[in-house]
């Protein structure tokens, strides 16, 4: 058992793959993500099973696809029996603890033996200006127009209290000998909306950026499902203020800078504790956002900025330290690390071991699928596929795209229709159709136990669960 890796899981909200240092696009700064790269892998080509939060994070658990757990819309319920990755390490003789983020609908532990802090009952995005449950407000606010510095003391801070209970429970470990290795993750809430960093974060970017530039009527040519996700995004609104959006931007970027500080504080515990030669760390989003990139917010579409993820892992000695191209996702979480556990996986995983990439290997899977609904209307969906090259979009209106990712990283021009693709197209369209059933989706999504609304109405984000089981919220 001693000889077993410890995992550390860090996993943000909301982080685009372009929100890091050495990305061209963005002014962001990230030392401890590129300090944690340099000494694992960074996997260029990483993406969500699906670029909305409860149905990317059920696929990470289960290490199925949406298509098979039915977890669609956020206010899906999770089974609560199901054999999730920390239930199954915990059988495997692991001491799991969630701190953080989990956004669970039902019950709250999924697995996870511990859970000293996170969302129980809320929805951890604290409300920032600060919610008036009084008045029934949801505290998630104006999405771009509320982005700017935090209003909440720092040390009340999520983003705070993460490291700080995380590292808690790593001195707790570290004080016992002889104890079972670990599975600790810790989710933070950030960059997700609210947008709001503390104001040193802030005022790095403030009145220092520019906005991405785009053709003005590319929308005009856009499938419906993508219309519809920007309708429903929450800050169409504000699609004709262009400081508005410089505020935003300047407000994510402080958030990822902030986000990126908190790693680097839980790689310094890890190291000064002495676990990182024994400790697998890992680091990923649960999906992108677009950032103001074509004038677009939040996420749920299949462009890069949405679907694609950060993912690292750092693992001394079984991970040659580089970049990998394979295409990767959530979904090989779970395989990846019961393989690391040395347990065998369960046979109804639909994701794949990675550790071959490790060393410089190659997958034994020419696909990677990601699902998507535009959030509450359900007749609105898609399913891509990522393939070599190639990426291509089904929709459920029979609407698709093609994209050449190698030569057109940004999407601009979509091959569908030239027939000089027509053969690739019909191989991709037969592969999303045979993976996605497209004719069952709705079926799937109804039959899917739903919570009658979010959980961000519960009056307070996140909670405390003392060592004898009392719950506290955890203002604001």
């Amino acid at each position: 058992m001693a000889d077993r890796p410890n995992i550390l899981f860090v996993m943000s909200d909301q982080h685009s793959f372009r929100a890091m240092t050495d990305h061209p696009d963005t002014p962001v700064r990230t030392p401890a993500l590129d300090r944690l790269a340099a000494d694992g892998m960074r996997f260029d080509n990483a993406y969500c099973q699906n670029p909305l939060c409860v149905p990317s994070r059920a696929s990470l658990l289960t290490g199925t696809h949406c298509r098979t757990h039915g977890i669609y819309d956020n206010r899906h319920i999770l089974p609560a029996n199901d054999l999730t990755l920390p239930r199954f390490l915990g059988h495997a003789g692991y001491r799991t603890a969630l701190i953080g983020k989990a956004h669970y609908n039902g019950e709250q532990f999924q697995g996870f033996q511990e859970r000293p802090y996170g969302d129980l009952y809320g929805q951890a995005h604290q409300p920032d200006p600060a919610r008036l449950p009084e008045k029934g407000e949801s505290g998630l606010g104006d999405i771009l127009g509320d982005a700017g510095p935090s209003g909440i003391p720092l040390p009340m801070t999520q983003t705070e209290i993460c490291v700080a209970e995380a590292t808690k429970w790593l001195q707790g470990w570290a004080s016992g000998p002889g104890q079972a290795p670990f599975f600790l993750s810790v989710h933070l809430d950030k960059p997700h909306f609210p947008i709001n960093p503390p104001k040193r974060y802030f005022d790095r970017f403030a009145g220092r950026l520019e906005l991405p530039s785009w053709p003005r009527g590319w929308l005009d040519d856009a499938p419906p499902f993508v219309r519809k996700a920007l309708e429903r995004s929450g800050t169409w609104q504000h699609r004709d203020d262009p400081e508005v959006h410089l505020n935003a931007l300047a407000a994510y970027y402080g958030c990822v800078e902030w986000v990126d500080d908190a790693v680097g504080r839980l790689l310094d515990v890890v190291d000064y504790l002495g676990l990182a030669e024994n400790t697998i760390v890992i680091y990923t989003s649960d999906h992108g956002e677009m950032a103001a990139r074509r004038g677009m917010w939040q996420k749920t579409v299949f462009f890069e900025d949405s679907a694609r993820v950060p993912f690292i892992v750092r693992w001394p000695g079984r991970v040659k330290p580089g970049r990998s191209d394979a295409a990767v996702g959530l979904v090989d979480i779970y395989p990846t690390l019961a393989a690391a556990a040395g347990a065998p996986p369960p046979a109804h995983l639909e994701g794949v071991d990675i550790s071959p990439t490790f060393a410089g290997g190659e997958l034994p899977r020419q696909d990677l699928f990601c699902e998507s609904t535009v959030l509450k209307v359900p007749d609105h969906a898609g399913c891509m596929v990522r393939r070599g090259r190639w990426k291509y979009n089904l929709y459920l209106d029979g609407s698709q795209e093609l994209y050449d990712i190698e030569a057109d990283p940004d999407e601009w021009t979509d091959l569908s229709g030239d027939g000089a693709y027509r053969e690739t197209v019909a191989e991709l369209h037969d592969a999303v159709r045979t993976f996605w059933r497209p004719d069952t989706y709705r079926a799937r999504y109804d039959a899917t136990p739903s919570m009658p609304r979010e959980k961000h109405f519960y009056p307070f984000s996140n909670q405390f669960v003392t060592g004898n089981g009392v719950v506290t919220d955890a203002r604001p």
